[in-house]
């Protein structure tokens, strides 16, 4: 908030110096613009993102297996872990949701919108270990028949990567195959 009317302040000095023609002053207010607007920018938008300058962590599946019974207390509402590797820290994000369904190429929004297109839902990835450059990470995840739709195909699953006060970020997309993922529980 203080931050916006900083930036309306310097805004209407720099208009005022503009409409008196005094450059030399309008430039003084001019450069604190530029770099709170860059500020705003690289940290509250996707622009640096969509434009390359930002790169996004890139992900690989290791492995999906049984929750042991010992893990965590309420292993019995737990479908199984799920492993994968991404080529950045993830540490950096407040929460770490991984989302799978039948359909390619969804938003984290699609999901918030209508939640039936989930077939399992992953929440808090759990650091293991760092392995030849790049971080291992475990989810426990919980699957469900969505709708009662009958899935027998791939399903596409995306690490969405949260953080207050900025946007939601996603990773690329990994296939598992449905009975790689439902074998565990049936």
């Amino acid at each position: 908030m203080i931050v916006i009317i900083l930036l309306l302040m310097l805004i209407i000095a720099l208009l005022d110096c503009l409409i008196r023609k005094d450059l030399r002053h309008s430039m003084i207010f001019a450069f604190p613009i530029i770099i709170l607007i860059g500020i705003y920018v690289w940290l509250f938008t996707l622009l640096p993102v969509q434009w390359g300058l930002k790169k996004m962590p890139f992900i690989e599946l290791v492995q999906i297996k049984e929750v042991p019974e010992n893990t965590c207390q309420d292993s019995t509402i737990y479908s199984g872990i799920i492993e994968f590797i991404s080529d950045k820290t993830l540490n950096d994000y407040n929460l770490i949701v991984m989302k799978g369904s039948s359909i390619k190429n969804l938003s984290y929004n699609d999901f918030i919108n209508n939640d039936s297109l989930s077939v399992f839902t992953s929440y808090e990835a759990e650091f293991v270990r760092k392995v030849n450059d790049k971080f291992l990470y475990k989810t426990l995840f919980i699957t469900r028949q969505s709708n009662g739709r009958n899935i027998n195909e791939n399903i596409y699953c995306k690490v969405f990567l949260i953080r207050m006060f900025a946007p939601t970020y996603e990773t690329n997309e990994i296939v598992i195959p449905y009975n790689k993922l439902f074998q565990i529980k049936e």
